[in-house]
């Protein structure tokens, strides 16, 4: 390693170079691998690190983002630049405890000053509060059976989910597996539950049944599939239809990432990427009062026309059944 440190003496700017290069491309995984590299060859500073904590959130790997920028602050850097990120993810994690020794241990330190206090004192207010209610009574247990059932109005149901993402859910986890195993439950509310599982980084195998499919999920330990047929379609969308119309562009990619969203994290089926780019492009236009001929379609496409009608049926279904009435 030594030989080729020597043969290679711009090694570091290199990797930091790429790595900058990663993060202005939004490529986390690829970044977040170069500033490991640095610190393997302890090349790393304050800076690569932060930077590592960033991509870590990204990724939805707030766990793993709390240790490590509790090094950075509590470690040999000593950074007073990452302890707003520090404080703020150990909120996010509602590691209340937490976060009130280590703002009093900063304090000690004379580390915060009186501007970055104002700007924690609501975090700290509400985690005395929190934790002073869990010392009385262990928290107040929401009541989730109208979401298993899907027998509430949706806008109920969405304010079921605003005070779920304010507790922690390990409280009612229970509750959470009978509803991501429902069939019965709206698979829109599914999708916000499996959001705050990640935002909250809980480590559980779920049973997950939704849109007609099944899956073991974890929310820490998830493949880009869903991520990456989002990504190829909006492309196709993109080419055919960005410079032509960039209004109905947006409307067709809001759309469509609604759609994806009710179907988190499965994909589609048939999973055939044209299909569904044929799909929405075909709804815009209807949107604008367009109407689209088969061969118009093939063209653009490459598609037949009675698959791309059964997923606009899809949609309209979804449409009907209120899925996209979410303000």
């Amino acid at each position: 390693m030594e030989d080729n440190i020597v043969f290679f003496p711009k090694l570091k700017d290199r990797i930091v170079n790429l790595g900058k290069k990663a993060l202005e491309e939004k490529d986390f995984s690829k970044a977040l691998m170069l500033c490991n590299q640095l610190k393997e060859m302890n090349e790393h500073n304050s800076q690569t690190e932060l930077a590592a904590v960033a991509c870590l959130l990204e990724g939805n790997r707030a766990k793993e983002a709390r240790a490590r920028c509790e090094e950075l602050v509590f470690g040999p850097f000593e950074s007073d630049e990452a302890i707003e990120v520090y404080i703020s993810i150990l909120f996010q994690l509602k590691e209340y405890e937490e976060l009130q020794k280590s703002i009093k241990k900063l304090l000690v330190q004379k580390r915060i000053d009186e501007n970055q206090m104002d700007k924690f004192q609501a975090m700290l207010s509400l985690s005395k509060k929190v934790t002073s209610d869990r010392d009385g009574k262990q928290g107040e247990i929401l009541d989730l059976k109208i979401l298993v059932e899907n027998s509430g109005p949706l806008n109920k149901q969405l304010e079921l989910i605003n005070e779920l993402r304010m507790i922690d859910c390990t409280l009612v986890l229970k509750q959470i597996e009978d509803i991501l195993k429902s069939p019965k439950a709206n698979s829109l509310i599914q999708s916000f539950i499996l959001f705050i599982l990640q935002e909250q980084s809980v480590d559980k195998d779920f049973e997950l049944n939704k849109v007609n499919q099944r899956m073991i999920w974890n929310a820490t330990n998830q493949n880009d599939n869903h991520k990456s047929f989002v990504d190829a379609i909006l492309n196709k969308l993109s080419n055919v239809l960005e410079s032509e119309d960039p209004s109905a562009f947006e409307i067709a990619k809001a759309h469509f990432q609604h759609f994806m969203t009710i179907y988190f994290p499965f994909i589609p089926i048939p999973s055939d990427e044209n299909i569904w780019a044929a799909c929405f492009y075909y709804i815009v236009q209807e949107f604008f009062d367009r109407k689209m001929t088969e061969d118009e379609l093939n063209d653009l496409f490459n598609v037949e026309y009675f698959p791309v009608q059964s997923a606009i049926s899809l949609v309209r279904r979804f449409e009907a059944e209120g899925y996209f009435d979410i303000k």
